[in-house]
């Protein structure tokens, strides 16, 4: 439905002109042909069928009659200085393609009419050459035929498309009785609106509507973050495909009669109901979906075929709390509202809001919506005759469109058209079915809160809950990891168990000098729940003191002796441990703390006084074993508590599903302050391998690593993906030859990244996930030197695990949808020391358990289940960050910084600078001062380890906040140290080629001068002007520039090497014009007024075709 325009003045006639300014929707589609001219996105098909005895030469007198009637349908396009132009030829006669299939058997004859359908329907058009009409006839037999009519989308609609039919038929039932036209003259042609639209955006209207987008699209978020199966890339290729979903009579009749209630349209009732699947199935609040509406609200426009339809961008702001009754509400007050406001066309919104733009989606809105009520074909009747062939859905405009359609008899349609280069097709049919079931919950319960509509039905439930989660393992052997190492050191005592630079440990000596130090420990109060700080660097005399905390049943809190002071003196408080194990060298340098210090190496005489047989201690599956504290959102670190069942569950799974044995070698190189030099150390030693230490601050050092891994045969290995990707473009990598299984966790794994390590090493590639809270990692996949596809997922549950992916309500979301990933199972750690509440918080009573103080770990983390089980990891839920493997609140950097006194305000970013690498940036609003970066990064060194403190610093007058108050962080602008294309410093162009670009950027764009490195789009450039930009390369260089290319090479500098890789010729001066179109040549610069009175007083001269 489309509102009357009251408010508009009359569409005036314009003397009929050869050459007039594309529309604004027209230069949209313009401009993206550009980029992909053969694709058969906007092509609009519709094919007829004709069940009756054809007069053919009548067909093609009402076809000829149809184009000399509509402008539209004899118009092309060309570009003056890169401005598109509609060029009007005086006549044109249509080509009426025939293809006869009667010589056919008459069972191929549809399938083959099917086939011809579908090939016409993706056949690009040339907006140059044209026609942009293309009209075929298939006859299956004498009065049984195919009408086969495409349009390209810049001459036509669906309305038109509609026009074109019904004036079709009557034309046609005129011809072909020998009768004239029945048809009135059109009074108006489509240059008439597209001239009136332009003048109808000036002044006051325009403001006054272009204010209404702005208030209404400040702080939409700039994509909605649909759960793709695959990563979106860099430039959509538009190919789709689509599911239809039918709706039976009586759920359609109840959602019209809820909307009858409501005094909404059955528009807005579907519209609402779309919505309310988006927000389940991204979680986001905020959504933002485009609509079509025809835009014909003047009754002079309705009989026009040309491209009227306009995109409306409709916002919506939701909570899981509401009903759908609410919803609806909101979604009547937005669409009216729109529709009060629909004059600026879409084009002219995308120009004045300038939106986050990129070639990998759509600007302001990713998802479309349309609806088609009965009352009204879009078609119009067609000449009759039965069912038209369907021409399949193979391209996709955006990421997804829901297109409902009305029945005549009753129910409807949902047609889910979607991109191919983003979702499978799986995925897809199971977004319809949970639609359908939103839809029945709906009509059941309109008022019942929209996060508690049921999408799950009870298979799709259990597998979720039961199936996948079924991980039970019992174990015959000892649950304590300490336990499983004294037993192997009796099968190999004489093995060596740790290598260190030219020293040797073996399996008898270790297990020895622990049995020494857990009696001195015990003899000064280690027991059961005692905790011991140790704070030594990589040796063996730190396996030596863990291995002797476990075995004396205490836990151990490892310290990094490279954390500044404040923060190691407070976790030594936090923890209170009864013994501080160290080293002299570090010992002077530890905040004083009550504990009873051992400095292991120049005291262990004193040990050494201690029997060495195994003291044999019983441990309580449930004991703590250590206590590792991570990074805390309140400004200071947390100690998470793990028990011995949980860390000997977790090895003993490594043990059995990653085997080793006496023959490998693990290399050990991650501080002890984070859990996965647990299996560093660990994992070898229960399976008599040989654990090599690297040297203190070693794992900083990528060539230093390569060397100690090619030395020591190193065969199995941990990094976080970071850090791999660091040693892989390493020279000399390749001697590390004896790998042969390397563990990844901490981060996402990139496929890339995956693909670089397979093409270098043989070696098996093992992505872990799992946090601190949870005994190092419960999930697992192997990475397949195939590939893994898309995106590289985080695998199953390890044994005795569960994992559950949940909504805000803890209910399980649908396969393939977005939630929380929580933790059950016994890994589960026993929460935080010293916080209760926070522990509560995050600890919750597991829902799914029969078990009686079962608890899940509510991770933070976005997930979702893949259709087998799988799981892909999806990004943090709040604003903690992993940079290079180490997870980090940002809400604790920014605690820091506030601490200091010139800090009035401080935001932190983590940036990515290229895929893979994260960065954190601080944005502050400080007091005067000088050297102000360097300041803080003492600052914040004083108080947080390295991986926390921000590589880059930028100081702004003020943080930029949404209209709500909040923090935009879409605003925070990138800093100059990442970005080249963003340098505040101005470079002056170095070359004749750089120079005459840096030229056209500033003239073009209005600016006194333009640097090598300034990006043209962030300096204000849009899509129509990249085109000018490149037809002045054209002009000037004789060279084809693609336009893409502008797009992929944005900068002075960049742009300079492209031209100059061509070949670029001067040229002196342009290739005139004739007489003619002399006067069209600067027409892309006059005003809207100007081009008017140029092309009447050309058309008074006689210049322009009549």
């Amino acid at each position: 439905m489309t509102p009357t325009m009251a408010s508009s003045p009359a569409v005036p006639e314009l003397r009929e002109a050869f050459v007039f300014p594309a529309s604004y929707a027209q230069r949209r589609l313009w401009f993206l042909h550009q980029f992909e001219s053969a694709s058969p996105v906007y092509n609009i098909p519709s094919p007829i069928r004709l069940g009756f005895t054809l007069n053919v030469e009548a067909l093609r007198k009402s076809l000829d009659e149809l184009v000399r009637r509509h402008e539209s349908l004899r118009t092309t396009f060309t570009a003056v200085d890169g401005e598109p132009m509609q060029v009007v030829a005086p006549s044109r006669q249509v080509t009426l393609d025939l293809t006869d299939l009667r010589s056919m058997p008459a069972a191929q004859r549809e399938s083959e009419a099917q086939r011809l359908a579908a090939f016409d329907a993706q056949r690009p058009f040339s907006l140059s050459e044209g026609p942009l009409l293309r009209v075929s006839l298939v006859t299956l037999a004498e009065a049984d035929h195919v009408l086969l009519v495409t349009m390209h989308h810049i001459v036509s609609d669906g309305w038109s498309m509609g026009v074109f039919l019904r004036e079709l038929g009557a034309l046609y039932n005129a011809f072909s009785a020998g009768w004239p036209s029945p048809l009135p003259e059109p009074r108006l042609q489509y240059a008439d609106y597209s001239h009136w639209q332009r003048e109808l955006l000036r002044g006051d209207v325009y403001t006054r509507h272009l204010e209404y987008w702005r208030t209404q699209l400040a702080g939409a978020p700039p994509r909605l973050e649909l759960p793709t199966d695959r990563v979106r890339p860099l430039m959509q290729a538009h190919r789709g495909a689509g599911h239809l979903v039918t709706l039976d009579a009586d759920l359609h009749d109840g959602l019209r009669a809820l909307g009858q209630r409501a005094g909404a349209t059955p528009f807005m009732v579907m519209l609402a109901a779309f919505d309310v699947l988006l927000y389940r199935t991204t979680g986001q609040e905020d959504l933002v979906v485009g609509t079509p509406i025809a835009n014909r609200g003047r009754p002079e426009l309705e009989g026009l075929i040309g491209f009227f339809v306009n995109t409306l961008v409709l916002r919506t702001q939701l909570s899981g709390a509401l009903g759908f009754q609410d919803v609806l509400a909101r979604v009547r007050e937005v669409t009216l509202g729109a529709y009060a406001h629909q004059d600026i066309p879409f084009e002219k919104l995308v120009e004045e809001l300038q939106p986050e733009r990129n070639l990998g989606s759509n600007p302001l809105f990713q998802v479309m919506f349309s609806f088609q009520s009965a009352e009204r074909p879009q078609g119009g009747a067609s000449p009759g005759g039965p069912e038209a062939p369907r021409v399949p859905t193979t391209t996709s405009k955006f990421d997804l469109t829901l297109s409902v359609a009305e029945a005549p008899r009753g129910g409807a349609f949902a047609l889910f058209e979607y991109d191919t280069e983003l979702f499978e097709a799986e995925t897809v049919t199971r977004m319809g079915s949970h639609f359908l079931a939103l839809l029945h919950a709906i009509v059941r319960a309109p008022a019942q809160p929209i996060s508690r509509l049921p999408l799950l039905g009870d298979e799709e439930r259990r597998r979720l809950l039961v199936e996948w989660n079924d991980t039970t393992v019992s174990r015959e052997e000892p649950g304590f990891l300490h336990r499983v190492i004294v037993a192997q050191a009796a099968r190999t005592p004489e093995a060596v168990a740790l290598m260190a630079g030219l020293e040797r440990v073996t399996y008898r000596e270790l297990v020895s000098r622990a049995n020494q130090l857990a009696r001195f420990l015990g003899r000064h109060g280690v027991g059961p729940e005692v905790r011991v700080g140790v704070c030594m660097e990589r040796s063996p005399e730190l396996l030596v003191a863990l291995l002797g905390i476990l075995q004396a049943g205490g836990a151990y809190v490892p310290l990094d002796p490279e954390y500044p002071s404040d923060r190691l003196a407070f976790m030594l408080e936090d923890s209170a441990p009864a013994v501080l194990i160290t080293q002299a060298r570090l010992a002077p340098t530890l905040p004083v703390s009550r504990a009873r210090v051992l400095r292991v190496d120049t005291e262990w005489a004193e040990v050494a006084c201690e029997q060495d047989s195994d003291p044999a201690l019983p441990v309580h599956p449930g004991q703590l074993a250590y206590v590792i504290y991570t990074s805390g959102s309140t400004g200071r670190p947390k100690g998470a508590m793990n028990t011995h069942a949980g860390i000997a569950n977790r090895l003993a799974w490594m043990r059995q599903t990653y085997r080793l044995d006496a023959r490998d070698r693990m290399l050990h190189k991650t501080p002890t302050s984070f859990d996965v030099s647990i299996t560093e150390l660990f994992w070898p030693l229960m399976t008599g391998a040989t654990v090599v230490i690297a040297r203190p601050g070693g794992h900083r050092d990528p060539g230093y690593l390569i060397d100690l891994m090619a030395a020591e045969r190193v065969t199995a290995a941990h990094f976080v993906p970071s850090m791999l990707r660091v040693l892989l473009e390493h020279r000399g990598v390749e001697r590390c030859e004896a790998l042969r299984q390397v563990i990844i966790s901490g981060e996402a794994v990139t496929p890339d990244l995956e693909a670089r390590f397979h093409a270098r090493f043989r070696a098996e590639l093992h992505n872990l996930y799992g946090p601190t809270e949870a005994a190092v990692e419960v999930s697992a996949w192997t990475c397949p030197p195939s590939g893994s596809g898309g995106r590289v997922p985080i695998g199953k549950p390890i044994h005795n695990t569960r994992l559950f992916i949940l909504d805000a309500t803890l209910e399980p979301v649908p396969v393939g949808l977005p939630g929380e990933l929580f933790i059950g199972g016994i890994g589960v750690g026993r929460g935080y020391l010293g916080r209760p509440e926070l522990t509560a918080e995050r600890f919750i009573p597991d829902p799914f358990s029969t078990e009686p103080g079962q608890r899940l770990y509510r991770t933070g983390d976005r997930a979702r289940f893949r259709a087998d089980g799988n799981i892909d990891f999806l990004g943090r839920l709040d604003d903690q960050e992993k940079i290079r493997g180490f997870r980090i609140e940002l809400g604790e950097v920014e605690a820091a910084l506030r601490s200091h006194p010139r800090v009035r305000h401080a935001a932190v970013m983590a940036r990515e600078v290229t895929p893979g690498d994260k960065r954190l940036v601080a944005y502050v609003v400080a007091g005067p001062g000088e050297d102000l970066p360097g300041e803080l990064r003492r600052h914040l060194s004083r108080t947080l380890p390295e991986h926390m403190v921000p590589t880059a610093f930028v100081a702004l007058d003020a943080l930029p906040l949404l209209p709500n108050g909040k923090l935009d962080r879409r605003a925070l602008p990138i800093p100059g140290e990442f970005d080249t294309a963003t340098r505040t410093a101005y470079v002056a162009p170095r070359g004749a080629v750089e120079e005459k670009l840096a030229h056209v950027f500033a003239e073009l764009l209005g600016r006194a001068r333009v640097g090598v490195h300034d990006n043209f789009f962030e300096l204000g450039g849009h899509s129509l002007l990249a085109t000018r930009v490149v037809s002045r390369i054209h002009d000037t260089y004789r060279v084809e520039v693609p336009l893409r290319r502008l797009f992929e090479t944005p900068t002075v500098e960049a742009l300079a090497k492209v031209v100059e890789e061509q070949g670029s010729t001067p040229v002196a001066s342009a290739i005139p014009r004739l007489e003619r179109d002399t006067e069209l040549a600067d027409v892309a610069h006059l005003s809207d007024a100007e081009v008017s009175a140029m092309l009447e007083e050309l058309a008074a001269r006689g210049e322009l075709a009549k």
